[in-house]
C-alpha cells in the first residue's frame, strides 16, 4: 500500500458483467499511468442496498477482484453506500426497523439512517461490512456519506433519540424546535460558542462510533485488509478528522488511506479546481502523520467525460498532489454499459502522459507542509456563528483573492507565518490564545479588528475602527515604505456595483504607519485612514485593512502593496512570493529537512517569464516541470534575503516545483 501512486474507482456498470470488465482490463493494459489501485464501486446508487443484494454482488466482486490481482492491481472495494446519501432507488433500499435521519425542519430522509441507531449499527453497518470483506479486497474504501449533509434534509439528525441523547450528556430540556432556534442564533455569547461546540462534538461522536463498528467488522474477517475514507469540508460533522481517522486505525494500530475531495465537476470555470485543491488542503492539515496514503478525489460525476478535458483532469491531480496528496483516485470512466469505455482513453493517456511529474511529486512533496499565510481557520471556527446557513463556512476561503497572484498559502497554524482574522472569527480563541497570534504577523479586517478590542486587545492593535463609509469611496495610497512605487495610487472597488466593507480606521498609538485612506470621485478626503500597520509590545506586527480588504484586490497597485505587507508581517520570512504581476498559485512546502515551492499557472494564457522569488542562498535551484522532466534553473540577488528566479514560461493550468 505504501507504493501507490494512483487509484481508479470502477462504476457498478463497469465490473458487474463479465465482458465489460474484460474491456476495461483491456483499456487499462493500454497506457502506463501509474494507476496501482483498482476500487469497485458497490453500487451506481446512493441509497443502503439490502442485504441480499449486497452478498449477491460480494460474490462476483469476489471473482473480479482476483483477476485484478492477477494483472498486478491492489484489488479492493468502494462501498457508496453505509448510511445512505440520496433518495435514489427506495423501493430497493433498506428501510425499518431502522431508524432514519430527521432533519432540523423535521423531514425525514427515507435512505439515510441514523448513525446513533445501535440495531443500524450492530445489524446492518456490520453485517454488509463483514460481507464485503469475505470478498478478499485488499482494501475497503467508505465512501463520503459518512456525514451531516444529506439530501433532502441537509443538515444533519435531529431526530428524538438524538435530541433526547444530547440533552442528556448536558442537562439541557431542548425540543427539536428550542433546539434548532437555539443553534441558529447569531452571536459569539460563549453561552452560544459553548452549545454549538457541544452539538458539533456530538456529531463527531457518532462518526467516530460509527468507524469503530467498521473497524472491528472488517478486522475481525481480516486484520489485513487497510480500511480508507472519503472527506469533504465537513463544517457540520466538527471537521475532527484526527479523531476519525484514531477511529478507523483503532488508535493507529492499522493503516489507513485517506480520500479528500470536494465538487469540481467540470472544468466550465478552472478556479472551481483550484479552490477545491484548497479545500483538500484543509482537509489534510489536520490528519494524523501515521496517514501516509492520501490520494485526492478527481471525479468527473456524473461522467459527460467531455464536461472536462483530460488536460484538466490529469493537471487537477498534479495541483492536490502539492497540498498533502501522494497521489489521486480518479473516478472518471463512463457509468453506463452501453457507452463504449474507449470514450475515456483520451484521459488516460493524459494521466499517463504527466506519470513523471507525479512521481516527482510524490517524491520532492509527500509528507511536508505548506507554509505562508494562513487564514485563522480551525476545526472549530464554526461554533462562531449560528448553523443552518449553507454549508462553506468555516473562514476558510474569506482570503480567497489574496492567494490568486502568487502569495502563498498555509492551511494549519503550524504552517501560518502570518494569519488573516476576520469578524469575530477569534471567538472561539482564549486570551492566552490570542495573544500569542498578536505576537507574530497578524492581518485584520475592521470587524476581527472591533471584535478584538472589544476582548480587551486594542493596544496590541493599535487603531480603532471609527465609521462605515458606504459609497463613492477610493483608496489612496500614502507616502510610506511599504507603497514604494505606488505613493498616491488609486483602487476604486466601486461600490455602487459591489457593495463591500469600506470603513475608517483611527491610529492610536505611536508608531501606527497610514498606509492609505479614502477619498471621493473629486480627491477630496473622506478619512485620512483606512489602512495601516503596527508594531506592537508583544512584539508582533499588525496589518488593519478597512477597505474591501479581501475582494477586488488583484488591482495592480494594490497586489504590489499587498506582498510588501505580507513580507513586513512575515518579517521577509515568507518562503517563495511571485513577483511578476499574474494570476498564478504558490504552495512552499518544508518538512523532514527539506523543502519546495510549487507555482501553478491557473489561467487560460502562456505566462511568459514569470519571476519568483525565493527565500534561498542557492545560486541554482533544480525545477521539475510538467512535461519537460527535472531542469536546472539560475538565480540572481533580488531584495531582503530573496534570490529571484524567472522561468522561460508556464502554460495554461500547468505547473513547476522547486527544490530549495
Amino acid at each position: 500500500m505504501e507504493k501507490t501512486l494512483h487509484g481508479l474507482r470502477v462504476a457498478y456498470e463497469n465490473w458487474e458483467q463479465p465482458d465489460r470488465f474484460a474491456q476495461l482490463l483491456q483499456l487499462l493494459e493500454q497506457y502506463d499511468t501509474g494507476i496501482t489501485q483498482v476500487a469497485l464501486f458497490s453500487s451506481s446508487v446512493h441509497s443502503p442496498l439490502t442485504m441480499p443484494e449486497t452478498a449477491r454482488r460480494a460474490a462476483i466482486m469476489r471473482d473480479r477482484l482476483c483477476a485484478l490481482k492477477q494483472k498486478g492491481y491492489s484489488a479492493g472495494i468502494n462501498i457508496l453506500a453505509t448510511i445512505g446519501h440520496h433518495e435514489e432507488d427506495l423501493p430497493h433500499t433498506v428501510g425499518a426497523p431502522y431508524r432514519p435521519m430527521v432533519g432540523s425542519s423535521g423531514k425525514v430522509s427515507h435512505a439515510t439512517f441514523c448513525m446513533n441507531d445501535p440495531v443500524y449499527l450492530r445489524d446492518y453497518v456490520a453485517g454488509i461490512y463483514r460481507i464485503y470483506a469475505e470478498a478478499v479486497p485488499d482494501f475497503i474504501w467508505v465512501d463520503d456519506d459518512i456525514r451531516c449533509g444529506h439530501m433532502p434534509i441537509g443538515d444533519g439528525c435531529f431526530c428524538d433519540d438524538c435530541i433526547a441523547d444530547f440533552n442528556t450528556r448536558h442537562g439541557y430540556r431542548f425540543t427539536r424546535e428550542t433546539l434548532c432556534e437555539a443553534l441558529a442564533q447569531e452571536g459569539a455569547d460563549p453561552a452560544q460558542i459553548t452549545l454549538r461546540k457541544r452539538w458539533l462534538d456530538r456529531n463527531s461522536d457518532a462518526i467516530c462510533g460509527l468507524f469503530r463498528v467498521i473497524g472491528s467488522a472488517v478486522r475481525g474477517v481480516d486484520e489485513k485488509i487497510t480500511l480508507g475514507f472519503m472527506t469533504g469540508e465537513r463544517y457540520s460533522e466538527g471537521y475532527q478528522f484526527a479523531r476519525y481517522a484514531d477511529a478507523l486505525s483503532d488508535g493507529g494500530s492499522h493503516q489507513i488511506m485517506w480520500r479528500p475531495g470536494g465538487g469540481a465537476y467540470t472544468d466550465y470555470a478552472y478556479d472551481e479546481l483550484v479552490e477545491k485543491s484548497e479545500q483538500i488542503a484543509r482537509q489534510n492539515a489536520y490528519l494524523p502523520p501515521y496517514v501516509t496514503v492520501i490520494l485526492s478525489e478527481i471525479e468527473n460525476f456524473p461522467y459527460n467525460l467531455i464536461k472536462k478535458t483530460p488536460k484538466s483532469t490529469a493537471l487537477e491531480a498534479a495541483l492536490t498532489m502539492t497540498v498533502g496528496c501522494t497521489g489521486a483516485a480518479f473516478n472518471i470512466l463512463p457509468s453506463e454499459t452501453g457507452e463504449p469505455l474507449q470514450n475515456a482513453a483520451p484521459h488516460l493517456a493524459a494521466i499517463a502522459a504527466l506519470k513523471p511529474f507525479y512521481l516527482g511529486l510524490q517524491q520532492w512533496c509527500a509528507g511536508l507542509t505548506p507554509v505562508g499565510i494562513g487564514t485563522g481557520w480551525r476545526i472549530d471556527s464554526e461554533a462562531t456563528r449560528g448553523f443552518f446557513r449553507g454549508t462553506g463556512w468555516g473562514y476558510g476561503s474569506v482570503a480567497r483573492e489574496v492567494f490568486s497572484f502568487g502569495l502563498p498559502q498555509s492551511f494549519s497554524r503550524t504552517g501560518a507565518l502570518v494569519t488573516v482574522l476576520i469578524g469575530t472569527q477569534a471567538a472561539v480563541m482564549t486570551d492566552d490564545e490570542i495573544r500569542q497570534l498578536l505576537s507574530g504577523g497578524v492581518y485584520l479586517d475592521a470587524g476581527a479588528a472591533q471584535y478584538l478590542t472589544d476582548r480587551g486587545f486594542g493596544g496590541e492593535i493599535g487603531f480603532a475602527v471609527d465609521r462605515s463609509i458606504p459609497v463613492d469611496a477610493r483608496e489612496r495610497y500614502t507616502d510610506d515604505p511599504l507603497n514604494a512605487g505606488i505613493t498616491g495610487g488609486l483602487r476604486n472597488c466601486r461600490q455602487a456595483f459591489h457593495p463591500g466593507d469600506s470603513v475608517a480606521i483611527i491610529p492610536q498609538a505611536p508608531g501606527c504607519r497610514v498606509l492609505a485612506g479614502l477619498v471621493d470621485y473629486h480627491g477630496q478626503t473622506l478619512a485620512p485612514c483606512t489602512m495601516g500597520v503596527f508594531e506592537n509590545a508583544l512584539g508582533g506586527r499588525v496589518c488593519v485593512a478597512g477597505y474591501y480588504p479581501f475582494s477586488w484586490v488583484s488591482d495592480y497597485y494594490k497586489t504590489l502593496q499587498l506582498k510588501a505587507v505580507f513580507l513586513w508581517l512575515s518579517r521577509n520570512t515568507l518562503p517563495a512570493f511571485v513577483q511578476s504581476y499574474c494570476r498564478i498559485r504558490t504552495v512552499a512546502l518544508q518538512g523532514e529537512g527539506k523543502s519546495c515551492v510549487t507555482v501553478f499557472n491557473t489561467t487560460n494564457d502562456t505566462q511568459q517569464q514569470p519571476e519568483i522569488m525565493l527565500k534561498t542562498q542557492k545560486e541554482t535551484v533544480s525545477v521539475l516541470t510538467a512535461y519537460a522532466g527535472e531542469q536546472s534553473f539560475s538565480t540572481v540577488p533580488a531584495r531582503d534575503g530573496y534570490r529571484a528566479l524567472t522561468l522561460p514560461k508556464l502554460d495554461p493550468y500547468e505547473g513547476v516545483v522547486i527544490r530549495l
